[in-house]
């Protein structure tokens, strides 16, 4: 039987079994483009303060890590931030949780937040553990119970007061509230009593009389870890291949401790 090398009626030329190559000469190149992910963050982010941390040098021996406790440098939590940069992040994967304690409640839920790869300037921008990231353009409020001390450079909370909401404190049972430039001045994120205003003191005792601030304070993140230690990947620029970077996700949780209160006096004298 012989093979027909004429065309069989269906369009199929039996004597020329010729198929079309699926597979092209030049895979077009597959690229992430990493460029374009850090317009979409900056388009749709949040605007972050990022603080770069190092460990403190106020050591008086390496071996023992001997940090002093009153540290003026640090406010003795052992890191300090040298450079505060602009960037921009999304947020995600927030967790709900909360710490109670006697004198308040702080926020301090976990959440991943993806990074360009670079600031505004252009500069690379690196993300480490124990960094912060402040939201400067959010408050949030929380409420502190305090004891009024005297102190010339005001009462500080945990966090820099941006505005209070209400202050008061009880005397004989009864609720004295407090009003802003009548009883007390917020400087620098601290209350500021006006003599004659301020809550009562007990000079034998060296104690003042308990008062309750509800404010509102910039959110404050410190970073945990990244999430990928090391995203890099090539991109084909003007036909040749180059290494680039790419956006970045770290693990972060709301800092409920920005400055201890136990550190005030020291810092003050």
């Amino acid at each position: 039987m012989g093979i027909d090398g004429g065309n069989n009626g269906n369009g199929f030329n039996g004597g020329n079994f010729s198929f079309p190559n699926g597979m092209q000469a030049l895979i077009p190149d597959p690229s992430l483009k990493g460029q374009s992910f850090d317009q979409l963050i900056n388009n749709r982010g949040v605007k972050f303060i990022h603080k770069l941390a190092a460990p403190c040098p106020n050591l008086r021996a390496l071996h023992d890590n001997s940090h002093n406790p009153n540290c003026p440098i640090c406010d003795g939590n052992g890191m300090m931030y040298y450079r505060e940069k602009e960037v921009t992040g999304i947020f995600y994967s927030n967790s709900l949780e909360k710490n109670f304690e006697q004198q308040g409640i702080w926020e301090i839920g976990t959440a991943v937040v993806t990074l360009p790869t670079q600031y505004p300037d252009s500069s690379p921008a690196e993300f480490n553990t124990f960094d912060q990231l402040v939201i400067p353009d959010f408050t949030v409020r929380l409420w502190e119970l305090k004891e009024y001390e005297p102190r010339p450079n005001g009462q500080q909370m945990r966090y820099p007061i941006e505005t209070v909401d209400y202050i008061a404190s009880v005397e004989s049972n009864q609720l004295i509230p407090y009003q802003l430039g009548v009883d007390y001045n917020i400087v620098d994120g601290r209350i500021h009593w006006i003599a004659g205003k301020e809550p009562s003191y007990d000079n034998i005792n060296e104690r003042g009389d308990v008062f309750v601030v509800v404010y509102f304070a910039h959110p404050v993140y410190n970073v945990l870890q990244h999430m990928r230690e090391l995203r890099i990947t090539q991109e084909l620029v003007n036909g040749t291949k180059v290494p680039i970077r790419l956006p970045q996700q770290v693990l972060v949780k709301r800092d409920f401790l920005f400055n201890k209160p136990e550190l005030e006096a020291s810092a003050d004298e």
